[in-house]
């Protein structure tokens, strides 16, 4: 385990989420915000949608996605809704989950036809849905499906509260740990990759600080 900027409120784990989960107790945490791999790799979708042309040095095409090759087991899930009280999990369009009205849809701004123009996380609030609307910034890449910091705070002002615990058991780049930190909430964060770890570690280190201030609420709408 390694405490963070030597900050006890954010605590980062180099393991297999599902034994760290395993050794937890029911409703350890009151938010689970997650992005685990959707599977796409085991059918070479991902490889195929991000070779070619002007996307070709995209950091999907020179990074691993050996992580993307396996969804996770519906043990998986079991052990997520134990531990927490509420979800927030990125890909949910991938996975058989209970129906929900709460779903969260992220724009992309994207540019690219051939790229996905959003992505959509099953939340398990009974809350009528909300779209946020942001392009990808000057953030440096470090891990091929990293998510903007600005993301992961926009879904802390909506659905968390001062005060709650928050586990993300695929960490990746740490989007989601540096925003808890500017937004001052405790968090676990897992990630079995080593060198992703440590690159992560690296990024948290470096990087908030180094955000601008923004107002989540200017970008969320309700669809």
């Amino acid at each position: 385990m390694i405490t963070l900027s030597e900050n006890p409120l954010i605590r980062a784990y180099n393991c297999d989420c599902m034994t760290f989960m395993a050794g937890l107790p029911d409703k350890a945490y009151e938010l689970a915000i997650v992005d685990p791999p959707y599977g796409l790799e085991a059918t070479g979708n991902l490889s195929r949608m991000n070779r070619a042309g002007k996307l070709k040095n995209r950091a999907i095409n020179t990074m691993s996605t050996e992580f993307d090759r396996t969804p996770p087991p519906p043990q998986y899930f079991t052990s997520l809704f134990r531990i927490c009280g509420n979800q927030i999990i990125w890909g949910g369009n991938y996975f058989s989950l209970p129906p929900t009205r709460g779903i969260v849809v992220w724009d992309k701004y994207q540019p690219w036809p051939n790229f996905s123009a959003l992505e959509m996380a099953w939340t398990s609030f009974d809350t009528p849905a909300k779209l946020f609307r942001y392009r990808k910034g000057q953030e440096k890449v470090i891990h091929p499906t990293q998510k903007p910091v600005a993301l992961y705070r926009w879904l802390l002002t909506n659905y968390a509260k001062p005060g709650q615990r928050i586990i993300d058991t695929h960490g990746g780049s740490f989007s989601s740990a540096i925003a808890c930190w500017h937004e001052g909430y405790d968090m676990d964060i897992c990630e079995i990759d080593s060198e992703y770890f440590g690159a992560a570690c690296e990024r948290f280190e470096r990087e908030p600080r180094q955000q601008k201030l923004f107002n989540p609420q200017s970008l969320c709408a309700s669809v």
